[in-house]
């Protein structure tokens, strides 16, 4: 029985086509087309070359990301206008008063300073355990923990951070510096939290037990319940 091909590679007349298997993993597809463009590097002897991608449907994110896979292995500059979402500036400051305001009162912020959701889809990754002192993650998408993240361990993700269990370590989303992005756990009690380049301490005494999220809005970190 042949064994489906999660990437395969195919010479076309004005460059290459890449299909991709619409079922697996996203961390799948980027080893297996790693792995098919260093064993094809004769695909990529041109001074530079056009790729397509087809087989799924893929946000501009997670084109750039496997563009930068193809080039960074054959070293040939790859033609295809991708450019990652567009990211809003943040202020590098720091704030600490406003989440705290937020976690006491233990209510959700005005109207006013609702958070806006990003409409656009970035890759995920799942940890399907918690993490212990001293372990970290840097992922250019998404990071889902399912378990505890506890004091020592560090969550940096380029989109959002999202805890399925108590976050109790450092956790940075927007981490290119995308202010839409958010942090949620079921006990929401970080050591530091950071999102883009706004950074927020929360007091022991006011951590929240219950499920919520944290976010930027003019500048100021927000929590609310979930």
């Amino acid at each position: 029985m042949a064994v489906k091909q999660i990437v395969t590679l195919k010479g076309q007349k004005d460059g290459i086509s890449i299909t991709l298997d619409e079922n697996a993993d996203f961390e799948e597809i980027k080893s297996s087309l790693r792995k098919k463009v260093s064993q094809g590097k004769n695909f990529f002897d041109d001074e530079e070359v056009k790729v397509t991608f087809a087989g799924r449907e893929l946000d501009e994110y997670s084109e750039k990301i496997l563009i930068d896979i193809i080039s960074e292995e054959t070293g040939t500059p790859v033609l295809k206008d991708t450019p990652r979402p567009r990211q809003a500036r943040s202020d590098n400051r720091e704030n600490v008063s406003a989440a705290t305001r937020s976690l006491e009162a233990g209510n959700a912020p005005p109207p006013s300073a609702q958070h806006k959701v990003a409409s656009y889809e970035s890759p995920t990754s799942f940890h399907r355990s918690g993490l212990r002192s001293g372990q970290r993650i840097r992922y250019e998408g998404s990071v889902v923990i399912m378990g505890d993240a506890n004091p020592g361990s560090e969550i940096i993700a380029d989109g959002n951070v999202i805890v399925l269990g108590a976050l109790k370590g450092m956790a940075h989303a927007g981490a290119s510096g995308d202010t839409s992005c958010f942090v949620s756990a079921l006990h929401l009690a970080p050591t530091q939290l950071r999102i883009a380049g706004t950074i927020s301490f929360v007091p022991p005494g006011a951590a929240k037990s219950a499920p919520a999220y944290a976010y930027v809005k003019d500048g100021q970190v927000f929590i609310g319940p979930l």
